[in-house]
């Protein structure tokens, strides 16, 4: 039997030290069997091998360089990453304390209980500078490339500086392309812009010449799971590395067996939720596999370092790997 693999790709803003994105996703996978009923999957999970295709200092030092308020949320260094600042740990594992306390489920109840008890009203800035955005991607021009750019300045660097986004790219393809070489059993979990990294690089597997031959040796990724994706959004496909080409030559082929999609109410990122219909035409080509779109409630919260005031968002990567539908479909790639 090939070896079970799990890459993680994770998403935008500031984040910490690789090994504590690492340490946290495994606690929040295993809180998420919990809630699943899954006491199979515990020890199948402990045996297998878990990578992250990490760019947080990458990110990290974009907005830094951005803003004075996201460099003062910079508190820690990575060891893995020459002493990079990063986010500090003790703020996530107090708020996944928080969350993982709060219901034995995820479900609407429970979401609803999270809206009546937290603050959600500091997403609206957020919410605003993500539709601006999806909104620049459309519509193209220079203009709205500088929008790109003053409203997330990480995915605006990711998408128009080509030295950054194959830099970003890079951290996950080393680690995907000697797992596949390997045949190993892979599951790729990517979340928000992580999604758009993963399937920019199966696109490359799929196309580029200098993969030829490595295309010819591989078997392709078991399961692609995507958590708080973007990919449906159409100024996101426009400007996709196969966003410029035809038809004929778009959509990552032969690369993936099966595309297990998860979106969670309310998630501002994943606000276009199927990819099943987005992609469709993808899937009637042979060597796509068919999608599968299931909806979720994200419950996580946290304690606002500035005012205390307890704070929902339905985009965070835990919040996902912490819900039992999620975990049920990685229990069942596990066993």
């Amino acid at each position: 039997m090939s070896k079970k693999h799990l890459i993680i790709v994770h998403g935008r803003a500031v984040k910490p030290a690789e090994q504590v994105i690492r340490d946290l996703s495994i606690k929040a996978i295993k809180s998420g069997f919990g809630r699943a009923k899954r006491p199979d999957a515990f020890a199948a999970f402990d045996e297998i091998k878990v990578s992250l295709g990490y760019y947080g200092d990458i990110s990290n030092d974009i907005l830094a360089k951005s803003s004075k308020t996201e460099k003062s949320k910079l508190t820690a260094s990575d060891p893995a990453h020459g002493g990079a600042p990063c986010f500090a740990a003790a703020e996530l594992h107090a708020a996944f304390g928080l969350t993982d306390a709060r219901s034995k489920i995820f479900d609407k109840a429970a979401y609803k209980k999270v809206l009546n008890e937290a603050r959600d009203a500091r997403y609206i800035d957020e919410l605003a500078d993500t539709f601006s955005l999806f909104g620049a991607l459309l519509t193209g021009g220079l203009f709205n490339k500088l929008a790109i750019n003053v409203t997330t300045k990480d995915l605006g660097a990711y998408l128009t500086s080509h030295s950054i986004g194959s830099s970003i790219r890079s951290r996950l393809s080393v680690t995907l392309e000697k797992a596949l070489a390997a045949k190993e059993d892979v599951c790729l979990l990517t979340h928000s812009m992580g999604c758009m990294v993963a399937y920019d690089v199966l696109w490359k597997f799929a196309h580029q010449s200098e993969y030829e031959q490595f295309r010819k040796k591989q078997d392709p990724v078991s399961l692609w799971l995507t958590i708080g994706n973007p990919l449906a959004e159409p100024g996101v496909r426009q400007n996709l590395l196969d966003g410029r080409y035809p038809e004929e030559d778009r959509y990552p082929s032969g690369q993936v067996r099966n595309w297990a999609n998860f979106y969670a109410v309310d998630d501002f990122i994943s606000h276009r939720e199927n990819m099943g219909p987005t992609y469709r035409a993808m899937q009637d080509k042979q060597g796509f596999p068919k999608i599968t779109d299931t909806e979720i409630y994200n419950c996580w919260i946290y304690d606002d370092i500035h005012d205390g005031t307890t704070t929902s968002n339905p985009h965070d990567l835990y919040g996902y790997l912490m819900n039992q539908k999620v975990a049920t479909r990685l229990a069942d790639w596990l066993l």
